[in-house]
This record gives C-alpha cells, structure tokens and sequence, in this order.
C-alpha cells in the first residue's frame, strides 16, 4: 500500500492537549476498559443465555421465526414447488437458496436449528478473532474487549433469537474481501494467486446469501483490489450458483429472477429505523424509497473507486454505514456496525493520522459501543411517536451512525493508512 498522506491542518491537536489526553488515558483508561469487559461479560451471559435456547426449543411467535421461514422456503425450491408468490416472505434470489442448502435444507427443522445454534456461535468466534486481529488492539484488556463485542451487543442476541443471517454474512464478508485488498499488484502481498483468489471469491459469494446487506460491499471488490479477476470471480460463481438453483424449478434464470424481483418489491417497506426508507415516509415520499436506494448505491460505488486506495477499513466502515441506511434495516441487522466500530477503534490506534483524528474516532467508538450496548427493545418496531424514549434513542442511533460515515468520508479525503499488520 502506499505510505500515508499526511494529515490536513484540520486533523491537528495542541501538542498540550495531546498530552493531557495522553496523561489522562494512562491514568483512567485500564480501569476503564475493566469496567466495559465487566459490563459485556454481564451482557453476553444474558444475551446468549437468553436468545440461544430461544432459537433452539423457542415456540413462542419470534422464536427461530427467520430460520423456520428460510428452512421452509429452501426445502419448498429444492422440491420443486414455488416460492416466490407462494410463500410471504419468500424474497431471497436462487442463489441465496443454493447457498442456504448445507445449513438448513438436508435437515429436518429441530436438526436444522441445533446446527444454526452451532454455527451462529461458531461465526461469532470467528468475528471476535477477526477483530483482536485487525482491531490493532495491544494490550490484554483492549483485547479481551475486543473479542467480547461480537457476544454482548444487542444485534448478536436479536440475531440469535430469530435465526437470522446477519452472523453468517459478516465473518466472510470481511475475510474475502480482506484477502481481496491485500492482493493489490504492488509487490509488497503475495496473495494475487489464484488460489487464493478463489478463496476470497467463495466467502465474499457466500456473504451475497443476504443482498440487503452485503451487496453495498461489492465495490470493495470491483475497485480497491487494483485488478478485475476478484470482481469477475465474484460474480461468475454468483451466476454460477443462481443457476444450480434455477434447475429445480419451474422457469429458467431470467423469469425467476424478474419473480424475485417483483416479490421483494412488495416487502419494501419501513420496519426498523435509520435508514432512507424511513426518512422518506417521515416526509410523505414513500414512493421514492427504490429510486433512493439505488442513487446511494450508485454514489458508493463511484466514491470506492475515487477512493480505492485508502485504508480498507475506511472502505469497509464507509460500506457497512451505506449498507445499514440504504433499505430497511431492523435491530438483528445492525451487527453492521461491528464494521465501523473496528475501523474507529484502529483509528484511534493509528498517530498517522492526527492527533484530533484519533480522539474523534476514539469518542465515536465509545458512543457507538453505548449505543449498541443498550436494551433492544425500543428498536422491535416503527418509531413510536408516544415514546420520547423510543424516539431519542432512534433519533440518536441515526445522528450517531450518519457523523461516523461523515467522519470516513473526510478522512478518505485527508488522508491514506500505513501499512496494516
């Protein structure tokens, strides 16, 4: 990668103050950190405690509710009878089915949901690992920290409970893409092989099993890699894959993508919060929530490829934020923000970029950390507007999330990252 872009003016701290903040961390910020560690030990105990034997035995109306539904659909499209039309929520493309075929559809339901429980918990440790390492944590307690994210915020318990795809999407999302990047043509990486590529294609392709998330991060991999074969990878084993799918149903891949297309159509809506579909309702422009997902995709797409070269986290951060506003997202989706939440704490770690940079990507860690620390329960349904709770703590959630993307966008700007471990 290239060497870093020194910080603008506008990134600088007194040396004063910098040293303030430097005697005031070394003084408070071990006990600090012991106190957070506590508190997410106390979080993931209940959390996964609670959610897990939920999505395991639950009867109740939430429990297992997405995994039940995906279980029902793949065995449905792999017996041949139609999905999209046939079954509610019924939205995902072919591809998305073939993928979901070796966890949920040779088994029956209750083996089906001891394997999810498995493999939730199993890509949750992977997401842990993934950010001791790339978090540039050093010490014990940041690592420890760290490491207990992934268990003790609200997305990975809302998550659990409802068997959704959020935990199985992130892991090698990240990976692939990781693999990706640091495959760029400029000698210092030995990862361009085809191998590895493969690799990388085949966990970025099983993270396009849920497109509402994970499709905003495509860019990543058509432009920062500095060279087509990861892209095209991506996409013919995509194809490749829809059209396995498409052998066990009626209508070839054309017309059963445009019958997806039309069924996700009728599932746009505004559930959850923070994000454009929502913001457009909220001024009576509900008609625009396709045309405006489509423009914010678009804008990512062109903004990765004027920035292709910055820090990969920076791209990542910029792409998890897009992905979380860019349709209708609810609570057990926000794990997104993992994303972000490891790129603002490698920020902090990094001086290369400013003493003020560091502190602003330090305080936006902390308030994203608060924010997904706290009870869920607000989130469940569309802003309430007899709850001033409800809507501060919403509110707060969009303020939040839109000055971390804000503060990505100009540090892409000012600056490019040092070479990463």
């Amino acid at each position: 990668m290239e060497p870093p872009i020194p910080p603008s003016s506008s990134f600088e701290l007194s040396a004063a103050a910098d040293a303030r903040l430097a005697a005031w961390w070394l003084r408070y910020g071990q006990r600090l950190l012991q106190v957070g560690i506590g508190l997410m030990v106390a979080a993931a105990l209940w959390r996964v405690g609670l959610e897990l034997p939920r999505l395991i035995w639950g009867q109740q109306e939430f429990d297992a509710v997405d995994l039940i539904n995906r279980h029902t659909e793949v065995h449905r499209w792999f017996s041949g009878l139609p999905v999209y039309g046939a079954v509610d929520n019924g939205d995902y493309p072919p591809a998305s089915y073939a993928m979901l075929w070796p966890l949920v559809g040779w088994l029956d339901l209750a083996a089906a949901r001891w394997l999810w429980a498995i493999s939730t918990l199993l890509m949750l440790g992977w997401l842990a690992q993934i950010g001791i390492h790339q978090s540039l944590a050093t010490t014990r307690w940041e690592k420890i920290s760290i490491a207990l994210m992934p268990f003790a915020l609200y997305p990975a318990s809302a998550t659990m409970s409802m068997g959704q795809l959020a935990t199985h999407v992130m892991p090698p999302l990240v990976v692939g893409l990781m693999m990706m990047v640091r495959s760029r043509p400029s000698g210092e990486t030995a990862g361009s092989d085809l191998i590895s590529d493969l690799i990388a294609a085949s966990l970025v392709i099983f993270a396009l099993v849920k497109p509402t998330m994970s499709v905003p991060f495509f860019w990543i991999a058509c432009f920062a890699p500095g060279r087509w074969r990861p892209a095209f990878l991506v996409s013919a084993g995509y194809v490749a894959l829809a059209w396995v799918a498409t052998q066990f149903q009626a209508g070839g891949l054309r017309s059963l993508h445009i019958a997806w297309i039309d069924q996700a159509g009728t599932q746009l809506g505004t559930r959850g919060h923070a994000n454009v579909h929502t913001w457009l309702e909220a001024i009576g422009l509900s008609d625009w929530m396709l045309p405006a997902s489509l423009a914010l995709f678009v804008a990512t797409g062109i903004w990765t490829l004027r920035h292709r070269r910055v820090d990969p986290w920076i791209l990542l951060g910029v792409a998890a934020l897009v992905a979380r506003f860019w349709t209708d997202h609810r609570m057990f989706d926000d794990l997104l923000l993992w994303v972000p939440m490891i790129a603002l704490f490698r920020l902090a770690k990094v001086p290369a970029f400013g003493q003020t940079a560091q502190l602003t990507a330090a305080f936006l860690f902390v308030l994203n950390w608060l924010a997904l620390m706290g009870p869920a329960r607000f989130l469940s349904e569309p802003l309430s507007l007899s709850s001033p709770l409800e809507i501060a703590i919403k509110s707060g959630h969009a303020v939040l999330w839109l000055s971390s993307l804000v503060f990505f966008l100009m540090l892409a700007r000012s600056a490019t990252a040092p070479k990463t471990p």
